[in-house]
């Protein structure tokens, strides 16, 4: 099976530092993959490097089919005067006729449960509706690849739960960096921790997070 994201040997300086260095890995078709690590282990930039936002200071990114994005703070994806045409925006910047745009942007709004609120803006809506409308403006393109930043930041119970609910339902694979190690544990399968700028560890989901001292040592507990 081809691989929709290949990263090879990939490092990343700032300012003179070295943010992280000689990162491998691949994310194949439908897999939902965890990226965890302390605060200041670079996961946000690695994410930026993977979607061509950053430039790497060595190293490849390899991305197959389509990728889309949602970050940490839905007010990035969400200043139109309603979250319909938030949602539509990126197909009419395509050339897509406005109507259809809106047509697909009530359907993905639609799937992530916001259909009755497509003509609101986005400060009307809780923290837990910007975020799912800022998923439905990634999902609108119909990515084969979904590359989230802390989705669950500053949400409440019932709105992470929801929204772990939500990307369970999707057919796009996904990459999801959170410090939020339960919500890694029912959004994902697999996980990678990123720690001292590198891999330190990976494999199934469940396995990392029953391993306590493993958690421990890199920060998570």
């Amino acid at each position: 099976m081809t691989a929709l994201l290949e990263v090879q040997n990939l490092s990343f300086h700032y300012d003179g530092r070295s943010v992280f260095q000689g990162l491998s890995f691949t994310l194949e078709p439908g897999a939902a993959v965890g990226l965890a690590g302390p605060n200041g282990s670079g996961k946000s930039t690695l994410l930026w490097c993977l979607l061509g936002l950053l430039k790497p200071a060595a190293g490849r990114v390899d991305r197959r089919g389509t990728v889309a994005a949602v970050f940490q703070n839905p007010e990035d994806q969400l200043f139109m005067p309603s979250i319909v045409e938030d949602v539509a925006l990126p197909l009419i910047n395509r050339g897509l006729a406005r109507s259809e745009a809106e047509d697909r942007a009530a359907e993905a709004l639609a799937l992530v449960g916001l259909k009755e609120l497509a003509r609101r803006e986005a400060a009307a809506l809780s923290l837990g509706e910007r975020k799912r409308a800022a998923i439905a403006a990634a999902l609108v393109s119909r990515p084969d690849l979904l590359i989230l930043d802390e989705p669950t930041s500053e949400l409440d119970p019932r709105s992470a739960r929801r929204l772990a609910e939500l990307l369970g339902s999707l057919p796009a694979a996904r990459l999801v960096a959170s410090h939020d190690m339960e919500f890694l544990h029912k959004t994902t399968q697999r996980m990678l921790i990123l720690d001292q700028g590198r891999i330190a560890a990976q494999g199934e989901t469940p396995a990392l997070l029953n391993d306590m001292d493993l958690l421990v040592r890199h920060g998570l507990k």
